[in-house]
């Protein structure tokens, strides 16, 4: 017996109305000196009565929710399932128009025939580990209701999984408000058919009658068996697709779109970047290092002013582009920071286009050629912005691929876009080796990094700028020889640019159809 009011603080009021929970639990209570107390339940979550009641008054039976067993535990009392020929009123399906059996991901929501308060779930995915449904007041991963259905790895059935997202964490909810009705994996495919209430009074649930964008995942990497109970992993690189709008789903009608437009956006911002650095600044920059004897007058100064100046339009376009891309994010227009791929390509974009910005800048207070302190502008200019951030511009344009190739692996498919632009970039490398030896063999002078860094990269480079060079060539070469520097400069870049060209095509038929 237990008295009403005992006076405790820590007791309740019996006379009052409350939710009861029930527990029956195997892990045997702690003894710390003379005192019992109670260890953690672990999986054996308590039941929860559906309505509260006053154990001081009430006497009707109580209406307990029934407790499951394992991983597909569930604490509330389930209707039944639709029919093998439901129809739902809410549709996602990728690619567009595909039959369920065989999408790469389908969902289907409806509201339940028995019970107007829960909503019934048809969920599909191309998949061996785990499928879900998350729903977000953002486009983006942290504070997500997730719903999902995932593969037991000890027993290869079908379970359903309740959790939701802390920051990027998944974290199991520990009240399982799903009713699992069907599932099974096969060929490569996990279906399922599951209800949940509308609002199960859960706080880590979201009320369904609200607006949510929704994140649609399928994911390879197999689940994991916790205490029992089956949690779902980190989806690598099969990050979830995140629905264009937002949708209501007890009450929306129609098909959610599968293209969303932060995917469309970033394809954009890898075909500007990909235009503006690896095509646009390397041509160039090329024309400036290696083409002045056989442009006089100047011009490969204004092909060379031309093309720069394309590029860092090309690159700012592309720069506004993602933050437009994330501007429903947590902080408006950046991406998400939590991976270091994603610091690192974002902080070296942004200095990046910081310098390409300033270069241009800096070339319109350049002092004469023939000025003592020309040399500056030359390092400047032409070693520590033009090579040294080009280069680093490069790598970054790579780590993008890489960056979209993961976040977006399950539409494109592969590294196939890494593997191309790889390939691209090693070529622009042997075309640098072949430019620094004629250099060095056209001014007799030895192969060191000093000479490649200080004279060539630094001074020659950029030095003469208005210069008509054609007629300094070395006087001492004969006319075979001259000609044959003349037809090697323009080989090398007849070979740029025809590289450059076919890789931007690929480049960019790859971004935009993957």
């Amino acid at each position: 017996s237990r008295a009403i009011n005992t006076g405790d603080p820590q007791d309740k009021d019996l006379n009052g109305d409350y939710y009861e929970q029930f527990a029956a639990v195997d892990n045997p209570a702690v003894v710390s000196g003379s005192s019992v107390s109670l260890s953690k339940h672990k999986h054996q979550t308590p039941s929860i009565s559906k309505e509260m009641v006053n154990p001081a008054k009430d006497s009707t039976p109580l209406d307990i929710a029934i407790l499951l067993p394992s991983s597909s535990s569930s604490s509330v009392s389930c209707p039944s399932g639709p029919s093998s020929g439901a129809q739902y009123r809410l549709v996602t399906a990728i690619p567009a128009g595909c039959d369920p059996s065989n999408c790469d991901y389908y969902l289907g929501i409806r509201t339940n025939d028995e019970d107007s308060q829960f909503l019934d779930f048809m969920m599909a995915g191309k998949a061996q580990g785990w499928i879900a449904i998350g729903f977000s007041p953002k486009q983006e991963m942290p504070d997500a209701d997730v719903l999902a259905c995932a593969v037991n790895p000890d027993t290869n059935q079908v379970v359903s999984v309740d959790s939701y997202n802390s920051g990027y964490d998944n974290i199991r909810d520990p009240i399982q408000s799903m009713c699992l009705h069907s599932s099974r994996t096969s060929n490569g495919i996990i279906s399922c058919v599951f209800s949940r209430a509308i609002n199960t009074g859960d706080p880590q649930d979201k009320d369904l009658n609200g607006d949510y964008y929704e994140q649609f995942a399928a994911v390879d990497n197999p689940a994991e068996v916790v205490s029992g109970n089956v949690t779902l992993t980190y989806h690598g690189s099969q990050t979830p697709l995140i629905s264009n709008s937002k949708v209501n789903p007890a009450s929306t009608n129609g098909s959610v779109s599968s293209s969303p437009l932060r995917v469309t956006l970033t394809r954009a911002h890898g075909i500007l970047m990909v235009v503006a650095w690896p095509v646009l600044a390397v041509i160039g920059i090329f024309f400036a290092a290696w083409m002045k004897p056989v442009l006089p007058n100047g011009w490969w100064f204004q092909v060379h002013r031309a093309i720069m100046l394309l590029s860092l339009f090309t690159a700012s376009v592309g720069f506004l582009v993602i933050f437009v891309a994330n501007k429903d994010y947590s902080i408006p227009g950046l991406i998400p920071l939590k991976r270091p791929l994603n610091i690192a390509h974002f902080v070296i974009g942004v200095l990046v286009m910081l310098f390409h910005s300033a270069n241009p800048i800096i070339a319109v207070f350049r002092c004469k050629p023939t000025a003592s302190r020309r040399w500056i502008f030359n390092v400047l200019h032409g070693t520590i912005i033009g090579f040294g951030i080009g280069t680093l511009a490069l790598a970054n344009c790579g780590l993008g691929v890489a960056l979209f190739e993961d976040i977006f692996a399950h539409i494109a498919g592969g590294h196939t876009l890494l593997w191309v632009y790889i390939g691209f970039v090693s070529f622009i490398f042997v075309l640098v080796a072949i430019v620094v030896i004629v250099k060095m063999k056209e001014k007799e002078k030895p192969l060191s990094m000093r000479s490649i860094v200080m004279k060539y990269f630094a001074k020659e480079s950029t030095e003469e700028v208005e210069a008509p060079l054609i007629e300094d060539k070395d006087s001492s070469q004969t006319p075979s020889k001259a000609q044959l520097a003349l037809a090697l400069r323009y080989g090398v870049m007849v070979a740029l640019v025809g590289v450059t060209g076919s890789m931007m095509v690929a480049m960019v038929l790859l971004l935009a159809i993957s």
